[in-house]
């Protein structure tokens, strides 16, 4: 007996964290009275000591009047003592609230770290269960329970994962309107920094693209990562987007046939006009008019990108490895389709002058941790520093052929996933 699955029925998915935290300002330095605060708490015994010392010049000669500078000299080093023992008291209460209110202050801030760190453990695993590694997308189609789970109605329809990069913490965290620098405990203001420098960016996080920006993505950078960075993208936008929502054809030359015989495993890549003896002939082609006899037939009454908003569907995700694609083709005309993303790994490029267009350039050498970096780059915002997803043949042939036998079955639903998941066996059932 065969296996059903509904795709539109998703499993709990973790939440990300959302909205804002205004932090409280750092606790400001208190002024220092001074010498001006102790002299007034003086001024009284000060002016008891005039009158002694006047009473003590005026009054009696000789021996009382011996004895009565002595009582007016311990008056006057006892009015100095207590003058010292004001300005020590008042140095010290100072630095007790100070030290108080700068203590509070940092049991705020490491309450709010906390918070904070709670948040991006969310976030992470919010987003890479959105967009999981190339390497679990293989498991995932054994089990079954997650694929095809994306649907137009979905905020991360047609996202596809490319690698990682730093990203803001989606719990946003507002500096706070604080007084001069000088003017705020150094310490705790020291503390509110380094929170915000640690926590406000996010590194590593899942980086995806949303595929109907644009009209075509270049992969610019050594052949063979281009190439199993493109595999990665495949294999994460078939990984969660069924057959009657994205289509994935391949141009290739004869030369680079053999990196994309995989793709013929996916039920993506099956064309829906053409058959041979062994069922619908697969969109992976060194002919541009066997590809066009291959698309959807509605694919030449479509707008020109960015002429409608509504979605397309199916989406057509169109490879081009070493095929010709000349500007006045009949396929895909130089300003694009509506719902046409070409994912082009070229060999030559240069620079880029269309809005409509995303480069991902491959730059440099792989670092120690073999993760080799990337920029996203396009015209008018400033390039996305990220490091690529890599995907090698083995892995993707693994993850197109559990996807080979299923198909989708319409159940006249606007579910998420838009149908049930079968198996071959479910269609004799």
């Amino acid at each position: 007996m065969g296996t059903a699955l509904r795709s539109g029925r998703r499993l709990d998915r973790p939440e990300m964290p959302s909205g804002q935290i205004v932090l409280q300002p750092p606790p400001q330095l208190q002024e220092n009275e001074g010498a001006s605060g102790v002299l007034m708490n003086a001024i009284p015994m000060l002016g008891s000591l005039g009158s002694i010392v006047m009473v003590a010049t005026l009054g009696g000669t000789g021996a009382s009047r011996g004895r009565s500078l002595i009582a007016a000299g311990m008056f006057l080093f006892a009015t100095l003592g207590f003058i010292v023992v004001q300005i020590d008291r008042q140095r010290k209460q100072r630095a007790q609230q100070v030290t108080g209110s700068r203590t509070e202050y940092l049991r705020y801030l490491t309450n709010i770290r906390r918070i904070a760190r709670d948040a991006a453990t969310q976030q992470r695993r919010a987003l890479t269960w959105h967009h999981p590694d190339p390497s679990a997308l293989p498991a995932l189609a054994e089990d079954r329970r997650r694929l095809w789970e994306h649907g137009p109605s979905d905020p991360d329809f047609l996202h596809v994962r490319y690698g990682l990069c730093a990203q803001p913490l989606s719990l946003e965290l507002v500096p706070p309107e604080s007084a001069p620098i000088d003017q705020v405990d150094p310490a705790a203001a020291s503390a509110l920094h380094r929170l915000l420098v640690v926590h406000r960016l996010q590194p590593d996080l899942p980086a995806s693209i949303d595929l109907r920006a644009f009209d075509r993505v270049e992969v610019c950078g050594d052949e063979d990562e281009a190439r199993s960075l493109a595999r990665a993208m495949i294999c994460s936008a078939t990984a969660f987007h069924n057959p009657e929502q994205l289509i994935v054809a391949v141009l290739t030359s004869r030369a680079n046939l053999t990196h994309w015989d995989w793709v013929k495993w996916l039920p993506h890549a099956q064309s829906a006009r053409k058959s041979d003896a062994v069922g619908p002939m697969r969109m992976v082609t060194t002919s541009l008019d066997d590809l066009g006899a291959l698309l959807p037939p509605d694919l030449s009454e479509r707008p020109r990108f960015g002429a409608d908003e509504r979605p397309a569907l199916p989406h057509i995700l169109l490879v081009i490895d070493g095929g010709h694609l000349p500007p006045g083709n009949h396929v895909v005309p130089p300003d694009g389709l509506h719902g046409v993303t070409l994912l082009d790994l070229p060999v030559r490029w240069d620079e880029l002058e269309d809005p409509s267009r995303l480069r991902l350039e491959l730059t440099g050498a792989p670092a120690q941790d073999g993760k080799l970096p990337v920029r996203a780059i396009r015209l008018r915002a400033e390039p996305v520093k990220a490091v690529v997803d890599q995907c090698d043949l083995a892995t993707a042939e693994a993850f197109a052929r559990r996807l080979s036998p299923l198909h989708v079955v319409t159940s006249g639903s606007d579910d998420a996933g838009g149908g049930e998941i079968t198996g071959p066996s479910d269609l004799m059932d």
